[in-house]
């Protein structure tokens, strides 16, 4: 590999971890929406408490038809493409950047755990968390019929 190969490879390898991360993000949206729709109504929405998922899912159905599953679904759609390919770029850039000395460094007592896994991994979840909060809070208002304000997504309450 040349020098300025070895300069964009890990470039390379955090484009690939984007796109892959925009097809999981979207394939698990599609795919998980409407059981989380239903785990969400049970746990967080009057009227929805009782009965198990069955029943909270025959009654959306009958209320709010096959769009009620999805309600909510906009920002995670956007959203869980955009982290989880964060992730895994952040997570593919830093391991490959890191392809050192130091970084194929094996941590004792750990069975060959190299410390650029442990930084790329540190550096890809929270890039993550920090894209994926707010959006998980603008979906579960939606979903349970509340609103929110972009002003007041990253605001901290303890109580």
């Amino acid at each position: 590999m040349t020098h300025n190969e070895d300069r964009t490879h890990w470039l390379k390898e955090g484009l690939i971890g984007l796109g892959v991360g925009v097809l999981y993000g979207t394939t698990s949206v599609t795919v998980g929406h409407p059981l989380d729709t239903i785990k969400t109504k049970m746990q967080a929405q009057a009227g929805f408490e009782k009965g198990g998922a069955f029943r909270t899912l025959i009654k959306v159905l009958r209320t709010q038809g096959i769009v009620g599953l999805y309600r909510g679904c906009i920002p995670p759609l956007w959203g869980s493409g955009i982290f989880r390919s964060t992730q895994f770029a952040v997570f593919e850039a830093v391991y490959t950047y890191m392809d050192n000395s130091f970084g194929k460094y094996e941590l004792p007592m750990t069975g060959g755990l190299q410390v650029r896994v442990c930084v790329a991994g540190a550096c890809g979840s929270t890039a993550r968390a920090i894209i994926e909060c707010p959006l998980e809070l603008a979906k579960i208002r939606r979903q349970t019929g509340q609103s929110w304000q972009f002003s007041g997504i990253y605001k901290v309450s303890f109580f």
